[in-house]
This record gives C-alpha cells, structure tokens and sequence, in this order.
C-alpha cells in the first residue's frame, strides 16, 4: 500500500522534472511513511510512498522487469500474487522478491493490456515501458484506488490524492464552477470531473495509455458485464457462463464459499491486520470468515457516540465481536471530537464530500493505526446484496413512469410546492409530505431525469426552488449553461442500464454513490493514518458472480442471500437485526452542540464561498434552520463542508505552495534512473 506520482511529458521534449514528483510524493507521505523510491527517465518520472505490508524488508520501489526495460510504482495489493508467481515462473519469468507488486510487470510482458482478467485485488499503478516509451495507468475494477490527472503545458501529472499537485506548486488550485451544482445536488462528485478546475479522475475499471504524444483511456470491466477480453481464470462466477443465477441453493452455496475465499485472500499480509466492526451483518460476516481463517485473536474495531443517535452500534458490535472472542476496541466520539475531525477530514479528503460518517471512521481509523497496519471492512454487502432502499425505489420509479407517462404536465404544479418542504417537516400531520410528493413528482419526469432526482434525493435536500434563491448568479448562469450534473450522469445512466430494472438500479448505486463516495472516502480516510483498508466484497469473482443473480431472489428481502449464506456462522441477532444506517447524530448536533461554530462560518462576511450564493438566501437558510422553522441540515452540512475546503485549499497564497512539499523525509529512500 503507497502513495504514487508522476509525470509524463507528452511532447517528447524531455521535460519530466524528477524534483516535482519528490515534491509530490512529499506532500502525500502519510500515505507510505516507511519509505520512498524513484524513477527518472527524459519523458517520464515515477514516485512512491511505501506503507510496507507485503515481503516488507523487499520489494521497494520502483520495480523492474529482468532486463529493467519497465519501471513500476504501485498502490494497492495483488491479493492472488502467490498463484499468480507460481503461474509466471512456469513461463520462465524470473521474480526477484516476495512481493505481489512485481507480477504486474511480468503480467504485462505477458499479456499486455490483457493483464486485468488475472488481477485480483486493489490497485493504482504507473508503469513505464521504456522501449515502447509508454506509459500505463490503471485504477482497479471497481475504484478502491484512486488515481488523479492534471495536464499543463504538455505535461500530464497523476498522484494518488490532488494535493500532492497543490503541495508540489504545480496546481494553483481554482474552483471548477461548473461542477459545483453537481455537489451541492449529490453531496459527492459523480463522474470522473472534480471540484478543482483541471483535474479529473481516472475512472474505475480504465487504464489511460500514454504514447507518441496522445493518452488514450481503455475500459477493462463494469459492473455486470465483467472483463471484455477473455474469460477470466478460475473463476466461480464465469464458470456459469453469463447464465443468471436463480435456483437460491446454488446461490446461497456460491456466495459463501466466494466471499469465504475473498477474506481468505485478503487475509495476506506480513504485518497485524484488525478489522472495522459495526453492529450490522456485513462486518460481522467478515468477521466469522475471519475467524475460521485466523491462527491468533482478531483485533476488532468500533465507533460510537456519546449523544443519543439510534443507530449507536458499540453494544451490538460488542455483542459480535465477544462471540467469536477478539480484542475488541471502541472509539467514543463527542461533538468537539467530530468538529476536530471535521477540519481534518476537509484537508484529508482533497474534495468536500457531504459522509457525516466518514468522519467518525476518520476518527476509528486513527485509533486503529495505534494496533494495526491494515484493516478489513464490510464496506460493500448492500451494493451487492440490495441492502439500500434506492434498490427498491428505482425499479418502482420506473415502473410508475410508465403507467403515468400521460401525467407529465403534473409535474410541474408538484415542484412549485418544494419551497414549502423544509417548513412542512416541523408539522406533524403534513411533514411526510415532503418524503413522498418528490416521488410523486419523479414519476412524473422523463426516465433519466426522474431517476438521478432520486438518487440525489432532490426535493428531500436540494430543489430546483431552493437552486433559484440559493445560488448567486454567476453559478446560476454557469450551472444552466454548462448542466455538468445532467450529462455525467446521462453517461453514468447509458452505462448502467440493463434489461431488469433492478439490476439497473444496483448498477446505478455502484456507478454513483460508490464510485464518488464511499470508497473514495474509505481510502482518504484510513490512509490519512497511514492504515490499509482493504474490502474483500469487493473481489472480482464475486462482484461478477453477484451481477448475475436473479433480482427476484436477490431482492426477496433485504441482503436476503447474504443473511442466508451466513446463517451457518453467526448468531440469530446478527442475522435478523433490522438495516441500520450508520450515521452520527449530526442532526442533534447541528441544532445544539455545533450551531455556534457553524454559524461563526458560513455567517461570516469574509466567508470564502460568500460570493458563489445569495448573501439574503444564505442567511435565511441558515436562520430559519437554526431557528427551528425549517430543516436543513444536510445542505447545511455541505455549505459548512464546502467552506471549509475552499479556506484550506483555495484561500492560500500560491507563492509559497512548493514549500508545503518540504515534509520529513522517510526512513528510506530509492531514488533510481534506468542507468542504475
């Protein structure tokens, strides 16, 4: 697990600056606090910081091929490089570590781009073939790693987090106005455009190619439709050739034994691993694999709050992790816990993203790094299972679209009420109105329309009533000319689409909430502590396995394969326990604990983001919300979110970026040119 950098400069000019990329790799130390290395070609230069977790006194960085024709910085783990070394040897490669990250450059001499079908595991690496003079990025299947572009001048610069550009002085870091609707709409980015003008991300499932002066980007795998090139090796889920999956003892069986061999794997590692633990069947499934796998006692983790919230899982967690016997741990978080870790999480995760919990993982994942070097989650049951209620929702909104297509003109009338929303939520007889006339109204909107209204929730956070008085008018005028929102996501639809609603709707929740949110944050987050993340739901075989279940046994009840599959491993309470979202209790907080500070924030004059909003609308929001009137606390979050990142990233005086760069340095450094 690292840290990477690089440049590549596409004039062939030979103007790649080594020093730049120490800069950035500088910036990005927490990422991989053991150590450094570098590569340094005319046109290219590669850097990395290491967290050693595999083969940890070998494999530094960069690694080479045998005649040291490619060069390799890498993130992530290779969770099958052991059968993947025993392949490759047979074909007369010759490895020479432990690690997992060196099959990459043999798989690559091998097969070429064709490399990802044997891949499994999570990844962001660089790698440059100095014969051909190209070089190759990739990110992961489904987007554990991430990867960031940023083109200047001829040069194409990529690092693991965007302020490794700020830290290194290479970007002075501008608001990308025309994205900004599309947060303040989702609460996270969608699509591969960020809120920093110039950069965007390298989407889940692509590599970019680099050669003769032109990137070109070829996607490998998406959701339900798997790798596009060959069948994929050894694989349960391929094995049933494309046919959906319906007889539920077939499934039930597949499922387990599939997850049991992905926690099986994800157990690799050359240093103490613990797992986050909830009070929800999906961390307690990785735990009871866990334990049929662990020689030693598991190290368990949990957070909590010391404000009534009803989704506090510390007793049930504790409840799991005594039966089956680890050494558990839990985190209290307070509300001036939150707030520092709030500050923190503006910096830490580059972009604003509205994931109150993120925050409180923030925070666990902190404590954990004290035990632990890496850390298992049960990030990913719902995305595969159909635990959201979005799972539900789209495949009703759709079919109501259909049988109401010739009430469109209702509509309308329905959005002018949204106004009255935030108000109709005080009032105990019509405040449910507010969570079922947007439905209504959904219905009524054409497919794609209606269908990323309700993904965004809109009418339930922002509205287009709310957009019109909330928004000044540059951003009014920028977001109605530009519709970024509107077509990332007729793309993100166009890709997602399917023949059964419901497989549409779980492609859907991956291709937005999970790209743009969840694992981003995972990432960000943990590795803010320099602790490993790793998500074994999130293992090809079965992702591919899950994209072809049928919907009507997948959806007979919530996680319903899932809670069967595990039935022979947990205990009645973990199975039958209701879905519980984890949250916080921002809400309480937001209206007692926290509403000074916020208001000491977004009411001051000299506020960064003043400018971007209706001063008058602002301060009515914020008042009739703090006031009681009205219910605003997630678009009070994500101004408060928004604010905080535009003073930490963009109210900063750029003379003086390069020295951010000038960190500690690690305890060891590989500085290497193709000449050594």
């Amino acid at each position: 697990m690292c840290g990477i950098a690089g440049v590549v400069d596409l004039t062939g000019h030979k103007r790649a600056e080594p020093t730049l990329v120490r800069a950035m790799c500088a910036t990005i130390q927490h990422r991989g606090p053991d150590g450094d290395g570098f590569f340094d070609a005319p046109n290219a230069a590669l850097g990395m910081r290491r967290l050693s977790i595999i083969d940890v006194a070998g494999s530094d960085q960069p690694l080479y091929n045998e005649d040291r024709s490619l060069a390799l910085v890498f993130n992530g783990e290779i969770y099958n490089y052991k059968e993947l070394r025993v392949d490759l040897m047979q074909q007369g490669h010759k490895l020479h570590t432990d690690g997992d990250g060196e099959t990459l450059l043999h798989l690559y001499e091998e097969y070429g781009l064709d490399l990802f079908r044997h891949l499994r595991g999570m990844y962001a690496f660089a790698l440059w073939d100095s014969v051909s003079e190209r070089l190759l990025l990739a990110v992961d299947h489904i987007g554990i790693k991430p990867l960031y572009l940023y083109e200047r001048d001829g040069l194409l610069y990529f690092a693991s987090e965007v302020k490794a550009f700020v830290g290194a002085g290479i970007l002075q870091p501008s608001l990308h106005l025309e994205t900004l609707d599309t947060y303040m709409s989702f609460g996270y980015m969608i699509g591969e455009q960020t809120l920093f003008a110039g950069v965007r991300r390298l989407m889940p499932g692509h590599a970019l190619v680099v050669e003769h002066g032109e990137a070109r980007t070829v996607e490998y795998w998406r959701f339900g439709a798997g790798f596009e090139t060959t069948e994929h090796p050894a694989s349960t889920a391929h094995a049933l050739n494309g046919r959906e999956v319906a007889d539920s003892t077939t499934v039930i069986d597949t499922a387990r034994d599939l997850l049991a061999e992905s926690v099986r794997l994800h157990l690799r590692s050359d240093v103490p691993l613990g797992l986050f633990l909830s009070g929800g069947i999906d961390s307690a499934a990785i735990l009871a694999l866990m334990s049929r796998e662990a020689a030693t006692q598991i190290n368990t983790y949990t957070v909590g709050y010391s404000a009534e919230t009803p989704d506090n899982e510390l007793e049930q967690a504790e409840r799991i992790a005594a039966h089956f016997g680890t050494q558990h741990h839990t985190r209290v978080i307070s509300a001036d816990d939150w707030w520092a870790g709030l500050e923190h999480y503006a910096y830490t995760h580059d972009e604003p993203n509205a994931n109150s919990s993120a925050i409180s993982q923030m925070l666990l994942a902190e404590e954990t790094a004290k035990h632990v070097k890496v850390v298992l989650t049960g990030l990913g049951g719902d995305e595969l299972f159909g635990g959201y209620p979005h799972h539900r929702n789209i495949p009703q909104l759709l079919a109501m679209q259909s049988r109401l297509a010739s009430l469109e003109w209702l509509a309308s009338p329905l959005g002018a009420l949204e106004a009255y929303y935030p108000a109709f939520k005080r009032y105990r007889y019509v405040g449910a109105l507010p969570t079922y006339l947007p439905r209504l109204r959904h219905a009524l909107l054409p497919g794609g329309e209606g269908i990323r209204r309700t993904l965004s929730f809109d009418g339930l956070v922002m509205s287009d009533s709310l957009r019109a008085r909330l928004y000044g008018d540059e951003l009014r005028a920028t977001w109605t000319k530009a519709r970024h929102k509107e077509s990332a996501f007729a793309e993100i639809l166009k890709a997602s689409e399917q023949s059964d609603p419901a497989n549409t709707a779980q492609a859907l929740i991956i291709n937005t909430w999970l790209h743009g949110n969840a694992l981003l944050s995972c990432d960000k987050v943990t590795m803010a502590h320099s602790l490993e993340a790793r998500v074994p739901f999130f293992d090809p075989d079965l992702l591919d396995f899950a994209a072809h279940v049928s919907p009507n046994l997948r959806m007979r009840s919530n996680k319903y394969i899932l809670r069967e599959a595990m039935r022979p491993y947990l205990p009645t309470y973990a199975l039958e326990r209701p879905k519980q979202p984890f949250g916080t209790p921002i809400r309480h907080w937001f209206d007692h604990d926290l509403q000074p500070r916020i208001a000491e924030v977004l009411l001051d004059r000299s506020a960064s983001i003043r400018s971007l909003f209706n001063a008058r609308a602002l301060e009515r929001l914020l008042r009739t919300h703090f006031e009681g009137h009205e219910k605003h606390e997630e678009v009070v979050f994500r101004l408060l979110l928004l604010e905080l990142w535009a003073k930490r990233f963009l109210d900063v005086n750029h003379d003086e970026q390069p020295a951010a760069a000038a960190l500690m340095p690690g305890r060891a450094s590989h500085s290497q040119s193709p000449a050594t």
